[in-house]
């Protein structure tokens, strides 16, 4: 049953006839399950050129230090599964069709409250065309910018920086790393090596990862520099030469991830994955009917990666229970941990019922180079990997974008690629839903793929990246075999 929220608000915003929506009410109620620091709320007109349509639409400033506390870097991924989940709660009418995030305050009146029309003013060209990020520079730059951006640091940083955003333009210190210069988890990855090569320092992760803006990015780097260590020259050519992933993969995971690392199946380890497996079984078959098909493709000895489409919480346990007895023992999950794992990291007892169930968790901040060297690792001992190439569950059902790390791993380790297709799943148990129901899930494990293959595909249909084409080329793949599934899913019903 919708929420139905009540406001004594006098400014209030009219969609249709007779249903009047307050933006304050709406801006309190997603700022308390959201990272954000303030919001406003208004009608926009004419999106993506439909003169007569009127949505309502966020301008965001998100809480920067509450996605350094929880080691966040993509706003765009958490703002939008939070507000996807919350707006279940609202009546649709009330519902937020889309938001834009600044790193800049909001306007405000000389009462300190929201600015409305002000915010529209500057806001709303640059929602109907799609601009997001840093807002033109107007009037000149404080005397302290200016000296920031005279410094030698600042000048090689934003050298750096052009050369991996591939930016024309000129970089200012308002940029946003993620919006502005594109810059996501593994481009973060290749940033901290390039600044490490161009100072000749080892650079704090945190440096890097809890960087915002190109201005927040010099002062940290500026301060990490102060007790930094110096890189020998050799390794400073190898983070500069062409096998840069591969470099960087094969460093043997830290000794605290490799306690995480069940490489041999032990009695119990084996006792807890087969009660863990037919408990998954029964589950599966009893609520959800679950029906496999293609699973003779998952290779029984050997690196592979089982690559799947990614909309519920029953994804990862629905492939588990289709899988063949060989591979159940063998496989590895990698999961995002700050969902599995925040709880475990204290308990002794729930850390190793994790390690027995073979989870690699990742997050895209500081951990996720570690979390790579552990795929590889695991990979390169001839064991089984399953991975969800969006990164993040759908909210929509529909297929994402694969992560560029996904090729990367792909590319680097060479292991033989199984495309997955999983339906139903979402309909059972939707991301912003709240708790499972009864549907039909079936899975379609496809042939085995070559990453070699998989990237001379891509790159005939137009990327230039390697790994980007093994991730065009993949998604491409999975889609296909998703389509042949839909036609053949009223006879699991």
């Amino acid at each position: 049953m919708a929420e139905v929220l009540t406001s004594p608000f006098e400014d209030f915003i009219v969609l249709n006839p007779c249903e009047k929506i307050y933006p304050q009410e709406l801006e309190d109620f997603y700022t308390k399950i959201a990272p954000v620091k303030e919001m406003c709320v208004f009608m926009v007109s004419g999106k993506e050129g439909v003169k007569k349509s009127r949505v309502l639409w966020a301008i965001i400033q998100p809480n920067l230090d509450s996605f350094r506390e929880f080691g966040e870097v993509n706003l765009r991924f958490v703002l939008k599964e939070r507000f996807d989940n919350a707006s279940q709660s609202l009546p649709l009418h009330k519902r937020i069709k889309g938001f834009t995030i600044t790193l800049e305050d909001l306007p405000r009146n000389t009462l300190g409250q929201l600015n409305r029309d002000e915010i529209k003013k500057i806001y709303e060209p640059r929602v109907i065309a799609g601009k997001e990020g840093a807002l033109p520079v107007s009037g000149e730059l404080t005397a302290d910018d200016l000296l920031l951006l005279r410094t030698v640091i600042a000048k090689r940083i934003l050298q750096c920086l052009e050369e991996l955003s591939g930016i024309r333009r000129p970089i200012i210190l308002e940029d946003s790393l993620e919006l502005d210069l594109g810059i996501d988890s593994l481009g973060r990855i290749e940033l901290t090596s390039g600044l490490e090569s161009a100072f000749s320092a080892d650079l704090k992760v945190e440096s890097i990862s809890q960087a915002f803006s190109v201005k927040d990015l010099i002062l940290r780097i500026t301060d990490a520099l102060k007790g930094a260590k110096e890189i020998p020259l050799e390794d400073q050519e190898a983070a500069l030469g062409e096998d840069f992933w591969k470099e960087h993969l094969k460093i043997p995971p830290k000794a605290e991830t490799m306690q995480m690392l069940e490489l041999s199946t032990g009695y119990f380890a084996w006792a807890f994955r087969f009660m863990l497996t037919a408990i998954d079984c029964l589950i599966f078959k009893l609520f959800f009917s679950i029906k496999a098909e293609g699973a003779q493709n998952v290779p029984k000895e050997g690196a592979y990666i089982l690559y799947g489409n990614h909309t519920s919480f029953l994804d990862g346990p629905a492939i588990g229970a289709c899988l063949p007895r060989r591979p159940v023992f063998q496989i590895f999950y990698f999961v995002f941990g700050p969902y599995f794992f925040r709880p475990f990291t204290k308990n002794r007892v729930l850390r190793n019922l994790v390690k027995m169930g073979r989870f690699i968790p990742f997050d895209f901040s500081t951990h996720f180079l570690e979390a790579l060297r552990s795929c590889y690792y695991v990979l390169q001992h001839g064991k089984g990997l399953c991975i969800f190439p969006e990164g993040l569950r759908s909210t929509d059902g529909e297929m994402g974008e694969f992560k560029k790390g996904f090729g990367v791993l792909a590319k680097v380790t060479g292991a033989m690629l199984v495309p997955v297709a999983i339906i139903g799943a979402h309909e059972a148990w939707a991301s912003t839903a709240k708790y499972p129901k009864s549907y039909p899930i079936r899975v379609r494990f496809g042939k085995p793929f070559l990453p070699a293959d998989l990237e001379k595909q891509g790159l005939t249909m137009g990327t230039q990246d390697p790994y980007e084409a093994i991730c065009f080329a993949a998604r491409k793949a999975l889609i296909e075999l998703k389509i042949d599934v839909i036609p053949a899913k009223a006879g699991i019903q």
